[in-house]
């Protein structure tokens, strides 16, 4: 697929000296680690790329990044989705010990559209996706992929119904993720509740089906269900914590977004719908 977006690698360097104790100390992701040894193949074997689309998140990428798993298993890959503050200055001042990569778009395509770009150039085995304004726990990547290195699953959804929510969930949030739960039982066969959820993980062997998606804003998550569902690939949601944001507000526009989504599930199910009119008209 062709990508607008110039690659920049760039080294994590301990700008903080009092970062170097610290970083050397934590243990919050030893049992990831020691997990996902088992299935390194070779020296540089890419295990877990972690990908987050980043738009107009200066307030938070920062720490952010700082916070992720650092690891020479794992690659983390930023999209700046042409971003009008100063996101990019904050991720080149990231400290750290690990190396990043940092894609950038020449116009916004967004959320999706940023998505497909960490996808295309993703090594990992599994691909885990999450949001640059810190609502995600980065201590919660082992709980979404560990089923698909086990074999129990292809695509993982974080689920904060399922875990914990620390903040109070707006009333059109859960409705809209109410309806879309409907529907996807109704033409999918299965009910997923958190199913805007960002933060989620899959097999590398589903990103040929990503990369065909349609749709390149926040419609984009609902859409890798479908793709996933018709594919006949297994889902699983898992407990995660999601947290407030601290700062900024949601990039999502409703009205676009429900537009997006009435095409998206008319695109994947008319001619399920087209079958239901015509049983209805025979009775």
């Amino acid at each position: 697929m062709k990508t607008l977006s110039p690659e920049e690698e760039i080294d994590l360097t301990l700008k903080n000296p009092e970062l170097k104790e610290i970083l050397e100390t934590d243990s919050r992701f030893q049992p990831l680690f020691d997990y996902i040894d088992q299935f390194k193949l070779k020296k540089d074997h890419i295990l877990i790329s972690i990908i987050l689309p980043a738009y107009n998140e200066e307030n938070s990428i920062k720490q952010v990044l700082e916070n992720l798993p650092h690891d020479n298993s794992i690659e983390i890959i930023v999209i700046d989705d042409k971003s009008t503050d100063n996101s990019v200055r904050e991720i080149k001042n990231v400290n750290g010990k690990a190396k990043l990569k940092l894609l950038r778009h020449k116009k916004n395509r967004g959320y999706g559209g940023a998505v497909i770009t960490g996808i295309a150039h993703a090594k990992g085995d599994v691909l885990v996706t999450m949001d640059s304004d810190g609502q995600h726990c980065p201590e919660d990547i082992f709980r979404l992929v560990e089923p698909i290195f086990n074999g129990e699953a292809d695509f993982t959804i974080g689920s904060r119904y399922l875990g914990s929510n620390y903040y109070d969930l707006p009333i059109k949030t859960r409705l809209g993720e109410a309806i879309i739960e409907k529907v996807l039982k109704l033409f999918f066969g299965q009910k997923i509740m958190n199913n805007q959820n960002g933060f989620r993980a899959f097999s590398k062997k589903l990103v040929p089906i990503f990369k065909k998606a349609r749709y390149q804003g926040f419609a984009y998550a609902t859409e890798t269900i479908i793709l996933t569902l018709v594919n006949k690939n297994k889902i699983v949601e898992c407990p995660v914590k999601v947290y407030d944001r601290k700062h900024g507000s949601s990039k999502i526009d409703m009205l676009e977004l429900m537009l997006d989504l009435l095409s998206c599930f008319l695109r994947y199910n008319f001619g399920k719908i087209v079958k239901i009119f015509a049983k209805r008209n025979q009775k």
